[in-house]
């Protein structure tokens, strides 16, 4: 068993390669077809608030949910912005053409740019919304009014307006578009053999010097590929049947697990031990590996996550999982909380100068390390246990959970090492506080004092690649 666990660790970081890998060459392909339709990556269809930067209007306005897209109302002064949600850095050289699917009554506009973060703001009015804009052709001045160049680059993009009063703004959608000019690059091979972090800095890297760069060889690009309403490539949000087959699948295989579980009452066999910890741990697992946990969600993933901790919830009430406790014997509880020393003497010796993530935060940390705890451990942990002999199930459960910090290469190793104690400890004393603290403070160490260094961050799924 020792020889799996190795074997495991090692195996981890290439498993999370081969899924940032997949996911950027899929980026590459779906930025392809957006250019190939004469369209973007940088494209957006308005529907509901979280379509615009902060999900709100910037200064004197009301937002409100139309049927055919997004109504500003003016309030007070009637003055405001509402930002365009721009994923990376977009080259307005080359994508010198602003469509705008909107319309208003009366009002005047413009469009407020920062070629970086720290940059300061460039301003340009524009005319008739239902026109494409030319950027490179507007009269671009700073905020003291003078006459500056067209912005080559923005990492924000705004569009202002003026209304009066009794007045409407209805956005429907918006895009960026070239006007001519070079096509972009058809696509730059991924070195092979980086980690699932070098793949990220190579992204970046590339991005840095052509924000316009897509990854992956064309030359295996599916013929026809589209992008599905000119929207922006966000992984994990897949417009398509498939994904709701598995869930619907997924609910029919746990209605079963219900059925089955009445029927054996009290004197479970080790073989639906086994599936009930499959079945409670397959909807999470699906919704983390699968790249679902982006800035929208999947709403077939989300039904998977559910589903699994609902059922894992539903064999904790009927009591058909192992018994638990919450705190259990503190005097045993410091073989758990060694992971915060060995937390603290990590970024001691890997990690930088700590920078204290808030209070809020820290308590997110430790719902979140409760839920995840609960499940693994008395969920599955205990479900394993009693199916199968106790190395195995330690060794499952902590791949399990290192599974569910993919692609997050450092961290799931971090992850199984620590979830390898913490599963040996609990299955000895069966109590879940001790390690949900353990959990909890190391995660906010490692966020203080690695985050940005050693370790990329401590997001997982769609938001690593972030």
């Amino acid at each position: 068993m020792a020889a799996l666990a190795i074997a495991a660790f090692f195996a981890l970081p290439r498993l999370a390669a081969h899924i940032v890998r997949g996911a950027l060459e899929a980026g590459g392909v779906a930025d392809r077809a957006a250019y190939a339709s004469g369209h973007s990556p940088w494209s957006w269809r308005f529907r509901q608030a979280d379509d615009i930067v902060a999900g709100k209007v910037f200064g004197d306005g009301i937002l409100k949910l139309g049927e055919r897209g997004l109504i500003v109302l003016p309030t007070r002064s009637g003055r405001g912005e509402i930002g365009f949600p721009l994923s990376r850095q977009a080259d307005l050289q080359r994508l010198n053409l602003l469509r705008l699917d909107a319309h208003a009554q009366a009002g005047r506009f413009g469009l407020v740019a920062r070629p970086t973060l720290n940059d300061p703001l460039v301003r340009a009015d524009i005319g008739d919304l239902t026109q494409p804009i030319r950027l490179d052709q507007l009269p671009w001045h700073d905020a003291a009014g003078r006459s500056v160049p067209p912005p080559s680059r923005a990492a924000m993009l705004r569009l202002s307006f003026d209304l009066p009063p009794d007045s409407a703004l209805t956005l429907q959608g918006a895009g960026l578009a070239r006007a001519g000019g070079p096509a972009p690059e058809s696509g730059v091979p991924i070195p092979a053999g980086l980690t699932a972090e070098g793949l990220l800095r190579y992204r970046d890297r590339q991005r840095a010097i052509d924000p316009l760069v897509t990854l992956g060889d064309a030359r295996n690009d599916t013929p026809g590929t589209k992008p599905a309403d000119a929207q922006p490539v966000e992984l994990g949000r897949v417009v398509h049947w498939v994904p709701w087959v598995a869930s619907c699948g997924y609910l029919l295989v746990l209605v079963a697990g219900v059925a089955a579980t009445r029927r054996q009452g009290d004197h479970p066999s080790r073989v639906s031990d086994i599936a009930n910890a499959a079945l409670s741990i397959a909807g999470p697992l699906w919704f983390i590996t699968g790249m679902a946990l982006g800035p929208r969600p999947a709403t077939s993933a989300v039904v998977m996550f559910a589903a699994g901790a609902s059922y894992a919830a539903y064999l904790t009430g009927i009591r058909a999982v192992p018994r638990w406790h919450w705190r259990g014997g503190w005097r045993m509880a410091a073989w758990p909380l060694l992971a915060i020393p060995v937390a603290i003497a990590i970024a001691a010796v890997a990690g930088h100068a700590p920078a204290w993530p808030p209070v809020t935060r820290a308590a997110l940390y430790l719902g979140w390390a409760l839920f995840q705890q609960w499940l693994m451990l008395a969920v599955v942990g205990g479900l394993l246990a009693r199916a199968l002999p106790r190395p195995a199930a330690v060794l499952l459960v902590a791949l399990a959970f290192a599974l569910l910090h993919s692609p997050n290469g450092l961290l799931m190793q971090l992850c199984f090492v620590a979830e390898l104690g913490w599963a040996w400890w609990y299955l000895h004393q069966r109590a879940l506080m001790p390690i949900a603290l353990a959990h909890a403070a190391s995660a906010v160490i490692m966020q203080a004092c690695m985050a940005g260094g050693v370790l990329r961050s401590l997001e997982v799924s769609a938001r690593f690649l972030m």
